[in-house]
């Protein structure tokens, strides 16, 4: 696959992404599985790795987590 906005290859490796909610919470979701482009930076996430985010996201928000780190593959 090939970058969208340098046109170079993408590799496998993971990401960290951040959300920061309006209410002052703060989630940080690491080791996310992405395509990285070795030239330019950009990350992709795929679909399912998304969902698998949100879903991880939305049960932080709900245990009543105001600042946190979620390691992708432990929670996943």
């Amino acid at each position: 696959m090939k970058c969208p906005y340098c046109d170079n290859i993408l590799k496998e490796g993971k990401t960290a992404l951040t959300f920061q909610m309006s209410d002052d919470r703060i989630i940080v979701v690491k080791d996310v599985p992405a395509l990285i482009c070795e030239e330019c930076g950009e990350e992709s996430v795929d679909i399912k790795d998304s969902k698998i985010v949100e879903k991880l996201v939305h049960k932080a928000i709900a245990d009543g987590i105001t600042m946190g780190f979620i390691i992708y593959n432990n929670a996943a």
